[in-house]
């Protein structure tokens, strides 16, 4: 009798290989196992940037299908790294350049999910103020982060970040230096799963949303032009 294989998941994640992204969507993706029992794999592809997620995102999500996986998780941050003065965010841009690139490769008919987080991807982590806690925390002195209110509206999250970094123990923030320690700490989903954007991920990468969570509305975005 044949064993049934676990669904692959591919995931873009606009990062470098080893970056913030990569390393956080291993363990979220772990701990998704772990609290719903569901078996999957997931084979995630870090962009190096925005810009070539968006560019490169056909070629890549339809090698992803060629190679095996059953569904594919676009995943990318609202907000640029490296904002520009006078920047306007806006999601239905992103989405539409995404879709039209999808389009051209022939894969905008299988299942493609995108998900793109308000603000960047520490709106997520400032959700989980006990796991900020333990990676500021020194052996001789353990440090207490408050909760953060509404983290997915900060304007600038990655600023709050090293706010918080520097508050607390001077730590200098650089997100590649720190997303193996953020790893290691993320010890549950319960505080992230109170972000929209998490659960919205969360639920492409299961094909479902874990039970007792609350659902996930899409409410679509307007353009914005300027």
């Amino acid at each position: 009798m044949a064993i049934a294989r676990a669904p692959r998941v591919g995931i873009l994640v606009e990062c470098g290989r080893g970056g913030l992204e990569d390393v956080l969507c291993r363990r979220i993706c772990e701990l998704l196992r772990e609290r719903t029992g569901i078996g999957f794999e997931e084979d995630i592809v870090p962009m190096d940037s925005k810009r070539n997620l968006i560019q490169d995102c056909d070629p890549t999500t339809a090698s992803l299908f060629n190679s095996g996986c059953d569904r594919v998780v676009i995943l990318w941050d609202e907000r640029p790294a490296w904002p520009r003065k006078g920047d306007r965010l806006c999601w239905h841009n992103d989405r539409q350049d995404i879709l039209q690139n999808l389009l051209r490769a022939q894969v905008a008919n299988r299942p493609v999910h995108l998900v793109c987080i308000e603000r960047e991807f520490e709106s997520w982590l400032l959700f989980d103020h006990q796991m900020l806690s333990r990676v500021l925390s020194r052996r001789t002195h353990p440090e207490l982060v408050s909760p953060q209110k509404n983290p997915h509206r900060l304007p600038d999250p990655r600023g709050t970040m090293k706010n918080l970094f520097d508050q607390h123990g001077g730590w200098t923030y650089v997100d590649l230096e720190f997303a193996n320690k953020f790893a290691r700490h993320l010890q549950t989903l319960d505080n992230l799963r109170r972000c929209d954007t998490f659960r919205r991920f969360a639920q492409h990468v299961l094909e479902q949303m874990p039970n007792g969570w609350p659902p996930f509305v899409y409410r679509p975005r307007r353009r914005r032009d300027g």
